[in-house]
């Protein structure tokens, strides 16, 4: 008899991690998922901010500066786009940023309720030498 009950204890046991087994697999991929979305964030943020210095400081022209920016992203650059706006051309005027990049999922587990979604930052300095480059939007290549 006490065989039987042993199999049904076990039993259960197998049914209770049934159970509660997706619920742990979907936190746990989730906290992965808003972890490798917040890294993405950060750089696509770093771009920007990148991006605005090498402007700021004249690197050369938008392509220049865009190739510049996306070598400088790691992960993040693949379908990125980088857009360099400025108040005027002389020293001391502002220069405005944006890095738009994919949001890419890392386990594909959230693919479906998050995909398509666009990360975005950007970054404004103060223009320090007369700028070569011209306002205008270019991809990462």
């Amino acid at each position: 008899m006490n065989r039987r009950a042993g199999d049904r204890e076990r039993g259960a046991s197998l049914v209770e991690f049934a159970l509660v087994a997706p619920l742990l697999f979907i936190v746990l991929f989730g906290i992965i998922e808003v972890s490798w979305a917040f890294n993405q964030q950060l750089e696509v943020r770093h771009g920007a901010r990148e991006s605005a210095r090498l402007a700021a400081t004249n690197y050369g022209d938008l392509s220049t500066i865009v190739t510049e920016t996306c070598a400088r992203m790691d992960h993040t650059a693949g379908g990125a786009s980088v857009t360099l706006a400025s108040t005027g051309a002389a020293a001391g005027d502002a220069v405005r940023v944006t890095v738009n990049a994919p949001w890419h999922t890392l386990t594909g587990v959230f693919d479906a309720a998050f995909g398509g979604r666009t990360i975005g930052s950007s970054a404004e300095m103060r223009i320090e030498q007369i700028p070569s480059w011209s306002d205008g939007t270019l991809p990462c290549p």
